[in-house]
């Protein structure tokens, strides 16, 4: 039945304002879409999509970061590479000074004015391992002399979002150090001698000043290193040129410290930026003894006994020095009495270490060339996503527009039917003027 002539309950008024209702959400939804330019702005939109749309922002999002970790990676690798291709030029150089110390018509003299030259060449060749650093990290120092086995220097760059340790996660470099020591060209060594301790060891005092102790740290730590070849103690194979076993010798940073026990003082060992070892001794005591490096078999360690005196280290004190073991130096074989022979040795010597740099630097473009196929997969794969997030989550604003149109002009339509609902009520008083 017709409720046209009901006045107490409104039905076109209330059908009139309810239908400009769902206008204006709807409308008010699609304004939301055109000013975010998405069509899913809240779960409510889309339970579905708003879940997958944001998974995938996820991702994208930790695919823009690995980008961003490929890049410090190739920075890293690049500094590296600088670095050895820096090393590469200086032992060309240091071939052709021994290529010219192997011609016979030259005299000693001229041969250790070479020797000279090629021990400058040297050490800048160590300055330049050292100083290799990104992020203050070494990049060829503080592992070993090849990439292989547990003490190789690693760096584990993650370049994918996974959490695995290869493939999709992180991806690892080993660089091996590139030290004259590590690359075989070192000098003589034979610690039996004045000369070669002056060659194996140079001590830096450090915090003890020239003056103060350990005076007689050099000849404590050579002098238990002149032992026969087998003993526990020895560091170096005395008819070799080589350090014995597996060790390596290097820099060693020593901190001591004297935490006001009578007659001890800790030793902290550090190489390579790395804590390898602590050890507390009494140094009024029988073993004195403080080792810096150990292979199982061999080491290279000092008498802090005979080294440090009383008050050396004051009570609740720390004061640091420096040991370095090498080899000795590259020229040091022309050096004093020499022939053409030495310097073809040290020609083979550098002819070795080019090969070693030449086959990292190789290493080092094959992981620099991998790096890059990762970062334009990741770039393709990353614009994959962004074009699925977009497809789910964006507005299409041309059919969002044609919709605001529709709804616009039934809101006013209906604004209007509202408007003539409400007057309705007041054409039935005409029925009562009669």
């Amino acid at each position: 039945m017709s409720n046209a002539f009901r006045i107490n309950t409104n039905i076109q008024s209330q059908q009139a304002f309810q239908n400009l209702q769902e206008t204006n959400d709807q409308l008010s939804q699609l304004r939301q879409r055109l000013t975010t330019g998405k069509r899913i702005n809240e779960a409510s939109d889309d339970a579905a999509g708003f879940e997958i749309a944001n998974k995938l922002q996820a991702k994208t999002g930790a695919q823009g970061q690995a980008l961003r970790n490929i890049g410090d990676a190739k920075s890293a690798l690049g500094t590296a590479e600088g670095a050895l291709d820096s090393q590469l030029s200086i032992l060309q150089t240091a071939k052709e000074k021994a290529t010219q110390a192997a011609n016979g018509s030259l005299s000693q003299d001229e041969r250790n004015a070479i020797a000279g030259e090629l021990n400058e060449l040297a050490s800048e060749v160590n300055d330049i391992q050292e100083n290799a650093t990104f992020n203050g990290k070494q990049l060829l120092n503080g592992g070993s002399a090849t990439k292989d086995g547990s003490n190789a220097r690693s760096f584990k760059f993650q370049t994918g979002t996974g959490s695995d340790d290869q493939g999709t996660g992180q991806f690892e470099v080993k660089l091996a150090n590139s030290g004259t020591t590590e690359l075989g060209l070192g000098g003589t060594l034979d610690l039996s001698t004045t000369e070669g301790k002056n060659q194996a060891v140079s001590v830096d005092q450090g915090d003890f000043g020239n003056s103060e102790g350990p005076g007689n740290l050099q000849d404590s730590l050579t002098a238990s290193a002149s032992t026969t070849a087998g003993d526990p103690e020895v560091v170096a194979d005395l008819n070799g040129s080589d350090l014995a076993g597996d060790l390596e010798g290097g820099e060693f940073n020593i901190s001591v410290t004297n935490d006001s026990t009578a007659g001890q003082l800790t030793f902290q060992v550090e190489k390579g930026g790395e804590v390898t070892s602590t050890q507390t001794v009494d140094v009024s005591g029988d073993d004195t003894n403080v080792t810096l490096e150990d292979d199982g078999s061999n080491t290279i360690e000092f008498d802090a006994g005979s080294a440090f005196a009383d008050g050396d280290v004051g009570a609740n004190e720390t004061k640091e020095f420096s040991i370095e073991v090498t080899d000795g130096k590259l020229g040091d074989r022309l050096s004093g009495t020499s022939n053409a022979s030495d310097a073809r040795d040290i020609i083979s010597d550098i002819d070795g270490a080019i090969n070693t740099l030449t086959s990292e630097l190789s290493d080092l473009g094959a992981s620099q060339n991998r790096l890059s196929f990762k970062e334009s997969n990741l770039e393709t794969s990353r614009t994959n996503l962004n074009s699925a997030q977009s497809r789910i989550e964006d507005a299409d604003f041309a059919q969002t527009q044609t919709q605001v149109a529709k709804l616009q002009v039934q809101q006013q339509s209906g604004t209007a039917q509202l408007a003539q609902a409400n007057a309705a009520g007041q054409s039935v008083l005409s029925l009562l003027g009669g």
